[in-house]
């Protein structure tokens, strides 16, 4: 056997491997962008329930902008 039909003989199996290659990629692709999606929507939630922490009557100080202030009167 030759060079030339050694890499005759080996394309077939490059291909094949290259193909199989390919499926675990797409799979790799699809998890990262449904695991991208699903960590911004947990902090998401994560904001959400601090916020309504941060409001819920007994539940610590209220922000600053959500405070009742007396009117002040003028000098």
């Amino acid at each position: 056997m030759n060079v030339i039909e050694l890499l005759a003989d080996l394309q077939p199996q490059h291909d094949e491997s290259t193909a199989r290659a390919g499926e675990p990629r797409d799979q790799i692709e699809h998890l990262t962008a449904t695991l991208a999606e699903t960590e911004a929507r947990l902090a998401d939630l994560a904001t959400t329930r601090k916020v309504i922490a941060e409001l819920a009557p007994g539940r610590g100080p209220r922000p600053i902008h959500l405070r009742r202030t007396p009117p002040t009167r003028p000098s």
